[in-house]
């Protein structure tokens, strides 16, 4: 499987068009944080593992990291 890439502060859409803000964790996952919920990081909506999957609260989701959709834009301040 192909090495999972996204931006650091990029911001991706799901398929139900709501947005999210990527951070790289250390362990080569990322998190995906709602753009007003990114003060409190430590709450990231969704993780994305490094099989591809997009993981909610511990659980599979049905969308996977060729889901997310990049929308272009990049979040300057955290």
């Amino acid at each position: 499987m192909p090495k999972i890439k996204l931006r650091e502060h990029g911001v991706y859409a799901l398929p139900d068009k709501r947005e999210f803000i990527v951070r790289r964790s250390r362990s080569d996952e990322y998190s995906l944080y709602p753009p007003q919920g990114l003060k409190r990081l430590e709450f990231a909506e969704y993780r994305l593992n490094t099989e591809g999957r997009i993981i909610s609260r511990g659980m599979p989701t049905r969308w996977r990291a060729e889901d997310l959709t990049d929308t272009g834009q990049t979040v300057k301040r955290l």
